[in-house]
């Protein structure tokens, strides 16, 4: 009889130390992913900082070409726009984010074909210049005010990810 209580003690034990290991691997792995996506979230965030940026230079290079009727390389301007690194991550972790971010990539492209069609013109029109200066700053306030909305999604997010 002893021998018995004594393997039921054993049985129950492993059991024991089965659940409470499994129990606290499922709470690591929890933790792991809420870190992943903590750190996910922030280099989004930075990169969403960057692609504004990088929207504003692309603006003030259009308008400043258009004042001063220079010769600007808009496509490796619009090379810079780091719009590959903001795309992974929120189709990765975020995709709530991706009608905000087609917005912008339609934006930026729209007023890149718009100027690359007529940055050949020479003269250039005083009206395209107009157009082409409210357009540069139309996508600038678009972009700035997307992006900031875009921030505080993820900021939302992460104080959840925080919270639980």
């Amino acid at each position: 009889m002893k021998e018995f209580i004594g393997f039921v003690g054993v049985l129950v034990g492993g059991l024991l130390t089965w659940f409470i290991g499994s129990r606290q691997r499922k709470f690591d792995l929890e933790k792991e992913k809420r870190a992943l996506l903590i750190s996910k979230y922030e280099e989004l965030h930075k990169a969403l900082g960057e692609l504004s940026d990088s929207v504003a230079e692309y603006t003030a290079s259009i308008l400043s070409d258009l004042t001063l009727d220079s010769g600007l390389d808009f496509s490796n301007i619009k090379r810079r726009i780091p719009s590959d690194k903001v795309d992974m991550l929120i189709e990765f972790y975020v995709p709530e984010l991706k009608d905000d971010n087609e917005y912008i990539k339609k934006q930026i492209n729209f007023l890149y074909e718009h100027i690359s069609q007529y940055a050949l013109q020479v003269p250039r029109t005083k009206d395209f210049k107009l157009e082409s200066a409210v357009m540069a700053q139309e996508l600038n306030k678009a972009t700035k005010k997307t992006v900031t909305s875009m921030k505080k999604t993820l900021a939302n997010l992460a104080g959840k990810l925080l919270s639980a």
